[in-house]
Order: C-alpha cells, then structure tokens, then sequence
C-alpha cells in the first residue's frame, strides 16, 4: 500500500506542530544548554596526580646574587647524571675544541625539565633533550644564556 507524497509530506507536518513534538523540541534545547553549561565551567585540565608533575612546574629559585639560566646540553645523556643541588662548570665549545671557553665555574643545578612531548619538526620545534636549570652568578648570567641560545653547551661535575 502506497501513500500519495502530499498525504505523507501533510502527515509530517501535523507531527511537527503538534504539542508533543514542541515540546521534545524544547526538552533537548534545555538539555543542551545544560550540557554546554556544565562544559563551559569546567576546568581546562584536572590537577596534577603524582608529585612528579607538581616539581615540573614549580618555579625554581636562585639563592641571593645568582639568576637561573636555562641551557640544553650538548649530550643529552649527561643530563641523567645531574640532580638538582649538583656543581658543574658550564663549558661553551665552537665546534671544536681550539675555541673551548669555561663559561661558568661552580656554578649549581636547581632543575632538570624534561623535553616538551609531542614536538613537531615541521614547525622546527624538534627535541633538543632535557632543559637543565643552573644557577650562576648574576653578572655572568646574560653571557651564559646568550652562549647556550647559539649552541649546546656541556658540563664538566666537580
């Protein structure tokens, strides 16, 4: 049994108009504005579970006359040796070893930073290995910085 197209398409339309329908209608709109309610409130990322993630984020501090600098080593791998209250000198190379400069001596690690997750080289943001804080002396501390922006510096342990 077959119905005519206008029979049908008249049929849709009282279903449309009808109470029920407006109000199902209104019921999901409701529902959905609570739900994009619920979602707007919410936080951006839940907090920290282990104490891991908390030191990450911790500022670290420098005692008084010494500033933090950031520097990427040379050799990753040396960065698994440090631990934070450790004293190296921080030694600049020129890709080679006739142009060898002590940057810093005795200068001490407050921090060891992971590399970032999920760097993308297309956008040159390609994995250096871990941020290693070290803190230096005020006066030497732009230098220090300024030389490891150019090139990965290593540490010698003392």
């Amino acid at each position: 049994m077959r119905f005519p197209l206008s029979s049908l398409r008249d049929r849709l339309r009282s279903l449309v108009r009808s109470k029920r329908f407006l109000l199902a209608r209104r019921a999901l709109a409701v529902a959905l504005l609570l739900v994009a309610a619920v979602l707007a409130t919410r936080p951006a990322s839940a907090p920290p579970t282990s104490a891991e993630p908390a030191r990450a984020r911790a500022s670290p501090t420098a005692p008084a006359g010494l500033s933090t600098v950031p520097v990427h080593l040379a050799d990753a791998s040396v960065a698994e040796l440090l631990a934070p209250g450790t004293r190296v000198d921080v030694v600049a190379t020129d890709n080679g070893y006739a142009a060898r400069e002590v940057l810093a001596s005795m200068a001490t690690v407050v921090d060891i930073r992971p590399p970032p997750d999920g760097g993308s080289r297309f956008m040159g943001s390609e994995s250096k290995g871990p941020l290693v804080l070290i803190a230096v002396p005020t006066d030497i501390a732009t230098q220090v910085a300024a030389v490891s922006l150019r090139n990965p510096v290593a540490v010698t342990l003392r």
